[in-house]
């Protein structure tokens, strides 16, 4: 499977869906370019690591393809503590608000995204993942 087209900033569509056993639910896993671990000594390559662009989940899919989203979310404090806190929110109340990953490069809002924006790209390998998904360390943008 790969990244046949991106949608949005929190969309996309992959190629393999029914065919290819993809149902709604699925957690996919958009990959990036595998990195080669070399030993230091005598330029042996030892190994590849393989990093994650992106966790995305199914929401549709047809015999061909599927499309998925985004869908993690983190609950972040942008107002006070508190307590002491030396950037001058000493005794303001937390301010909580919670963010969605998106598949930005940068904090920049908006929902279409241009190829330079996107830290997904048309041909990415995608891969179906079984696992605790919220643990799943990627290189997307919170927003």
């Amino acid at each position: 499977m790969k990244v046949v087209k991106v949608i949005t900033d929190r969309e996309v569509a992959v190629s393999g869906g029914a065919e290819a056993g993809i149902a709604i639910g699925d957690t996919l896993l958009i990959l990036g370019p595998p990195i080669q671990i070399k030993d230091p000594d005598n330029d042996e390559i030892l190994g590849e690591v393989v990093t994650n662009k992106a966790v995305v989940r199914v929401y549709d899919v047809k015999d061909r393809f599927a499309l998925a989203r985004t869908f993690r979310t983190r609950t972040v404090n942008l107002g006070g503590t508190g307590a002491f806190n030396p950037l001058g929110k000493i005794f303001e109340a937390p301010k909580y608000e919670t963010r969605t990953e998106t598949l930005r490069r940068s904090k920049e809002a908006g929902d279409v995204l241009s190829p330079q924006e996107s830290i997904v790209e048309v041909g990415d390998p995608v891969e179906k993942f079984k696992g605790d998904d919220e643990d799943v360390p990627s290189s997307t943008v919170w927003r």
